[in-house]
């Protein structure tokens, strides 16, 4: 029992004497300063020695560029197609042409033969008035020779009208402009050329509100023709046609109505020129008016064509317009039938012009 005790004590006395575990203290965080280092460029040795800086300046300036024979640049090849990888261009065959004609059938044949013989027929040139070289519209191929620092002209018939730009073949080295001279009708459209070099050779297309201008255009040195216009052979002709027919036209009017176009040709006895005159001013009040017993006839002043004309209202026995046929010719007015009143009216409103028009008995 004793023994035990001593066992247990000295057991007890040395759980009590053993040393804890040591515990280290905490971690201290210190910051790091990190360099990163970039590699030099490595530059082959033999451009090391190039001033590259040099030759930058000498392209800025506009000086050729020299670059060292060892240098031979290599180009990158475009990707085999499906590949996405450069590969080396295939060799050209030898015997390889370019497809540059294409074969023409008979009729297609045949018909750059119609046009060449056209542009090759003889349209002989005429002298016109103010230096005009006259060209016969339609009898072949026009050609307008031009010269650089010179203007040449192209002039169109009087009253024409340009539709849409011209075309022309080379529009680089030719300048093409539009003018115009004259008014109203008689206005002329004008094509104005200027080449920049000599030895060109050219077309050129004008479309108008009447035909189509298809012309050859050439530039010498020195030789130039100043103006070209065009004759119309099939217009004058159906200008001759038009006048004639309208000769014609006038003269059986004159048969149908003698009286309209001659009224002096009537015997004295039967004209009446017992008419009263009143009111208005002198444009509009009439110079004279007579009958010849079936038609009346009211003389204006001259310059009556060029005012505005007033309306002639015949009256009736109620003093109301009536419908009455009249014409003007030139300064007459000319009524088909007699009236006892009517009135000259130019205006309307209260600001209205009147001239009053009365009929009296013949004088025996």
């Amino acid at each position: 029992m004793r023994i035990t005790k001593i066992l247990f004590f000295g057991f007890a006395v040395a759980s009590f004497g053993q040393q804890p575990p040591a515990v280290d203290p905490p971690a201290v965080k210190v910051p790091i300063e990190v360099k990163r280092e970039t590699p030099a460029a490595t530059v082959p040795p033999l451009l090391q020695q190039y001033d590259f800086g040099a030759q930058l300046k000498a392209l800025q300036e506009g000086q050729p560029v020299t670059f060292p024979t060892e240098v031979s640049p290599v180009f990158a090849q475009p990707p085999k197609a499906g590949t996405g990888h450069t590969s080396e261009p295939e060799a050209v065959p030898k015997d390889y042409r370019p497809r540059t004609e294409v074969p023409l059938t008979p009729t297609a044949l045949e018909a750059v033969r119609v046009s060449e013989r056209w542009r090759g027929e003889n349209s002989s040139p005429a002298a016109g008035s103010d230096g005009r070289v006259l060209y016969s519209f339609g009898g072949g191929l026009p050609t307008v020779v031009c010269a650089p620092l010179r203007v040449c002209m192209i002039e169109l018939q009087a009253g024409e009208k340009i539709v849409g730009e011209p075309h022309i073949g080379d529009s680089v080295r030719w300048n093409i402009s539009p003018a115009l001279y004259g008014t109203g009708e008689q206005s002329t459209a004008v094509i104005v050329l200027k080449p920049q070099t000599p030895g060109l050779d050219t077309n050129l297309l004008v479309t108008t509100d009447r035909r189509a201008y298809y012309l050859r255009l050439i530039s010498k040195a020195e030789d130039y023709v100043a103006r070209v216009a065009f004759a119309y052979p099939d217009d004058d002709s159906n200008r001759k046609w038009q006048q004639q027919m309208a000769e014609q036209k006038a003269a059986a009017q004159k048969e149908k109505h003698p009286a309209d176009v001659a009224p002096a040709v009537f015997a004295v006895e039967k004209m009446n020129f017992s008419y009263t005159i009143k009111g208005g001013d002198e444009h509009i009040r009439p110079l004279r008016v007579f009958d010849d017993g079936a038609k009346t006839y009211i003389q204006m002043p001259a310059d009556i064509q060029h005012r505005e004309a007033p309306v002639l209202v015949v009256l009736g026995a109620d003093g109301k317009g009536e419908m009455t046929n009249y014409r003007v010719r030139e300064q007459t007015y000319i009524v088909d039938r007699l009236f006892d009143r009517a009135n000259l009216v130019l205006g309307t409103g209260k600001k209205a012009q009147k001239v009053e028009i009365s009929r009296g008995e013949p004088k025996g």
